[in-house]
């Protein structure tokens, strides 16, 4: 079929004679008077034209791109620069139903503005229009031009633009900008401000990536109604507790946003890694979260803050970069969290330090240091060590490390880990001035060196592939009493101050709580396969005392403390079959029934410990070779 040009639009005649010569229909030449009028010594007026809307927007819009063009584009720059001919083209195609696909020459001189020198400052746009925010500086801009269309994370999804509906093809990808759960009236203003406050009463010491001063109410919820959203709805869960509706109903509100920044409709911000870090610690699946969070972290450049950090320090220049420090802090709260939500998750981090982390001790000494950097700071030198650890202890596929070897890394690990422990016990009692703040930091350092030391003693056997005790060898054996002392230390620090660590247990993430469940029933289970030097008796009562206090911060609803419940009472009937017992005719019955509640437990193995949490050990058992030992009393040992 052939097709034809559109006919050309018809011009608009614009009027430049006078009023009276309009009127009498005769020739105006144009004169301020006009001859005619001057010489008919009549008032001369000329109709002044009407605006067209339509032409002075496209006039302002020209006059931008051409602003934009004289500078060096940067990746903001391209940004905008397809935003601002998106809406030319608009505006220009508005009556026709058709809009054209931009020309692969656009997107090619686009390409390569990314490839020229970047300028430091951001794109500004004149009122009326979006203004890109300083979190959007360094994206990377990657757009492609494919039979038609357009994809890459800079050009298609980033725009920037709210409140409009990017096409795609057949399809359009909403980019409207969202209410958060006060404006959206899910919950009350006051309630608001209550479960922002809950969640700085506690929340933030498990993912101490805010300041204090900065991130206030008003702030954050200015800045981001996705951070606002997920802080309000983690405050509600600390609050009323995981099985409430307003929780739920405030943890769905989520959803969406993180689809938006999934889709890639959401640019990178600080503001939005926060909001996924919360998320993630928060919720199922939280390694994925973290891995979203660490790519949008790489994507805005969150890594160099913290080199550029220390130089400034170093240079004793360091009282006018606030905003670099608070990126230092974002790093390293995504650093942490990757790499915690991955070796307990059973995945190899996706960032690791290429050195020792212990020179970020240099950022104490920065004015804006704060208790939790502390936490954080430590965290960050502690999981480097775990991931350096785990790495050794996982050979690659076809290899195996000898006893000899093996031992050789726990022993060094094991020193690490004490020298960690040492230094930021004298760190933190030099320099928090708090007692409290000192006395929390101080068994929170205890509790995850005890952690650390347990969890990779457990892995690097677990690698080995020998589960059964009757078969391993001495130095295999040695690693699972070391295991075993640490699951003893990590309970008694515990519940040497109750209060202190388990009362915040109410503000913890899941990992938290699956932490402690899956520490006690590691610590019974070795108990039982190592009787020497453990008083079960004793052991049971501390475990129950442990129960108690968690029941009274809402624990009964938590998973986690089901399971523990649960942990318990089957080592409980194991022990009882320790004993004989009397039935109501004087007959002793033991045996069968104690072998049955002794496999019993030591076969229980929560299904979450597995599919969600990777946390090895609780395979280990003792099956002899000799039939007639399976009858063999557990309460003597082996």
């Amino acid at each position: 079929m052939e097709s034809y040009p559109p006919p050309n639009p018809k011009k608009r005649r614009i009027p430049k004679a006078c009023a009276a010569c309009r009127s009498s229909k005769v020739r105006c030449d144009g004169g301020k008077p006009c001859i005619r009028c001057r010489n008919a010594n009549t008032h001369c007026d000329y109709v002044k034209p009407v605006e067209d809307q339509m032409a002075e927007k496209l006039a302002q819009i020209e006059t931008q791109v051409n602003q934009l063009n004289s500078r060096i584009p940067d990746a903001n720059t391209a940004v905008a620069l397809f935003q601002l001919r998106q809406q030319t083209q608009q505006l220009q195609s508005r009556d026709s139903d058709f809009t054209p696909p931009y020309s692969a020459s656009e997107y090619q001189v686009q390409h390569q503005s990314q490839q020229e020198p970047q300028t430091a400052s951001p794109v500004s746009m004149a009122s009326g229009h979006h203004s890109l925010p300083n979190s959007q500086i360094n994206i990377p801009f990657h757009p492609e031009y494919i039979n038609g269309s357009v994809t890459g994370s800079g050009v298609q999804m980033y725009s920037g633009l709210a409140g409009t509906k990017r096409k795609c093809r057949d399809f359009e990808l909403n980019t409207d900008t969202p209410l958060d759960v006060v404006g959206k009236e899910i919950i009350s203003f006051d309630d608001a401000v209550v479960y922002f406050r809950t969640f700085f009463q506690g929340c933030d010491k498990y993912v101490p990536v805010f300041d204090p001063i900065f991130d206030t109410f008003a702030s954050v919820r200015s800045r981001s109604s996705m951070l606002f959203d997920t802080i309000c709805a983690v405050g509600c869960r600390a609050e009323h507790g995981p099985t409430s509706p307003q929780y739920q109903i405030l943890s769905n509100t989520t959803k969406g946003p993180i689809s938006s920044v999934m889709i890639g409709t959401t640019p990178p911000s600080i503001e939005v890694i926060q909001a996924l870090l919360v998320d993630a610690s928060y919720s199922e699946k939280g390694w994925l979260l973290t891995s979203l969070a660490l790519k949008m972290a790489l994507e805005i450049g969150l890594a160099d803050a913290y080199s550029q950090l220390c130089a400034r320090i170093l240079e004793s220049d360091a009282n006018d970069c606030g905003d670099l420090f608070r990126k230092a802090r974002v790093w390293f709260g995504v650093f942490v969290l990757e790499n915690i939500l991955s070796i307990d998750c059973g995945k190899k981090p996706g960032i690791k330090a290429s050195e020792g982390m212990r020179r970020c001790r240099v950022l104490l000494g920065h004015p804006a240091i704060t208790t939790l950097d502390f936490r954080l700071l430590a965290q960050v030198e502690l999981n480097s060590i775990r991931a350096l650890a785990y790495e050794k202890i996982s050979p690659r596929p076809g290899t195996s490390l000898s006893d000899h070897e093996l031992s050789d890394i726990v022993q060094g690990t094991r020193i690490d880990l004490s020298i960690w422990l040492s230094d930021w016990i004298n760190l933190v009692e030099s320099r928090v001035r708090n007692e409290s703040d000192t006395a929390s930091l101080l068994i929170n350092l205890k509790i995850q060196r005890d952690w650390s030391e347990m969890t990779m003693l457990c892995k690097g056997l677990q690698g080995i592939g020998i589960d059964n005790l009757a078969i391993m060898s001495d130095e295999q054996r040695n690693l699972i009493h070391l295991a075993k002392s640490s699951a003893q230390r990590h309970l008694s620090t515990i519940l040497s101050s109750p209060k202190l660590y388990l009362g915040a247990l109410r503000y913890g993430m899941d990992f938290v709580w699956a932490k402690c469940a899956f520490s006690v029933l590691l610590l019974l289970k070795l108990a039982r396969l190592i009787p020497e030097s453990t008083n079960m008796s004793e052991l049971i009562i501390d475990a129950k005392t442990l129960l108690r206090e968690l029941s009274q911060i809402q624990g009964s609803n938590n998973i986690y403390f089901r399971i523990l419940s649960l942990s318990v009472e089957k080592c409980e009937k194991a022990l009882k079959g320790d004993f004989p017992q009397s039935d109501s005719r004087g007959t002793q019955t033991s045996g069968i029934d104690g072998l049955d509640a002794e496999m019993d437990f030591q076969s229980y193995v929560p299904k979450e410990f597995i599919l969600e949490w990777n946390f090895p050990g609780l395979t280990f058992c003792w099956i002899p070779f000799d039939f007639g030992e399976l009858f063999m009393d557990f309460g003597a040992g082996f």
